[in-house]
């Protein structure tokens, strides 16, 4: 994928003070209601959760905010009709702390409201999270990993206030769960490129398993997961250790220009088919190389799902490669 510098401006009807609150969030502000208190009162509460997608039926399409649509006919298409045979959707670009507090993390110039036809608020962006939400979509928000998540302080708050990483576990938490009301988050894991993962980064990995995924409280209504590729050695460290894996619910592989099966196999040798998917791309996959991704199923087991990166560059091309899984 891509690393993108944003803004996000929340629009004044929010009143969200949920993550403003975050600055200092410690041990004993974590058990504090008011810093987790859902203020967002002028959007809709999304509908009652369904149950989670089971593999192979886990079919993600990313919806990269400045894409640039390439179908027959090219359409700009906005949320809620870019991809309707998905089922889970993931937020490209932005940052949920951004959204939750814009008053620290934000500006009037926000990436994600100039380059979109569609959203030029943040309160029409969540408008449409609620009408995916309301179909039974869930709606995940994507979050870049970072050199810092190698150090003892993975987050530094806007008053520079360093953070553990259980502490930016809870703050993350705190704006995707308590006030943004999404289903989950999405790791990009590619920004150490040829640096490792140490054991600080698989604390942090394992801390988000705390709220989200499998093993955490809301194991039922939320996804955890992660793109990994070869190309990034970070992605080792989740994708090759059963340890760690344990915590998301699958990975997904965004290695699109490489071999389907040499990469689906790099991860399901060690975690398993059923934590492990392959993402593909308009810009490196065929349709026909995709649709036969998607269609694939390993000998004697069952893949994740897959995955469609920039799915609103073509909503033909990412309806066909979802309607292929089996």
């Amino acid at each position: 994928m891509k690393k993108q510098h944003y803004a996000l401006a929340l629009v004044a009807i929010m009143g969200i003070t949920a993550c403003s609150k975050m600055s200092n969030f410690n041990d004993t502000q974590k058990n504090d209601p008011s810093t987790t208190a859902v203020t967002a009162t002028a959007l809709v509460h999304p509908a009652a959760a369904l149950a989670l997608p089971t593999p192979p039926n886990n079919k993600i399409a990313y919806y990269a905010f400045d894409a640039t649509p390439t179908g027959s006919p090219v359409v700009n298409l906005p949320l809620t009709n870019f991809a309707n045979a998905a089922n889970e959707v993931v937020l490209f670009e932005g940052t949920a702390w951004e959204m939750a507090d814009s008053v620290h993390y934000g500006s009037s110039s926000a990436y994600i409201l100039t380059v979109n036809p569609h959203y030029h608020s943040y309160h029409s962006i969540i408008a449409d999270v609620r009408t995916l939400q309301a179909r039974g979509v869930k709606v995940l928000m994507n979050v870049d990993d970072a050199t810092s998540w190698n150090t003892t302080t993975p987050f530094t708050t806007w008053n520079g206030t360093g953070l553990t990483y259980t502490q930016f576990a809870a703050f993350v938490k705190a704006c995707v769960i308590d006030s943004l009301h999404f289903d989950g988050i999405a790791l990009d894991v590619e920004h150490l490129g040829s640096t490792p993962a140490n054991t600080n980064y698989t604390n942090l990995i394992k801390a988000f398993g705390s709220y989200f995924g499998p093993l955490s409280a809301n194991s039922t209504t939320t996804v955890y997961t992660a793109a990994i590729y070869d190309g990034a050695q970070a992605g080792f460290a989740i994708g090759q250790s059963t340890s760690v894996a344990k915590y998301l619910n699958f990975v997904e592989d965004q290695g699109y220009f490489e071999n389907n099966t040499t990469r689906f196999n790099r991860w399901a040798t060690h975690i398993g088919d059923s934590k492990t998917m392959i993402g593909v791309s308009k810009q490196y996959n065929s349709l026909s190389n995709a649709t036969t991704a998607a269609a694939f199923e390993p000998t004697g087991g069952t893949k994740a799902g897959i995955m469609v990166f920039a799915g609103n560059v073509d909503s033909s091309y990412t309806n066909t490669i979802f309607r292929a899984v089996r």
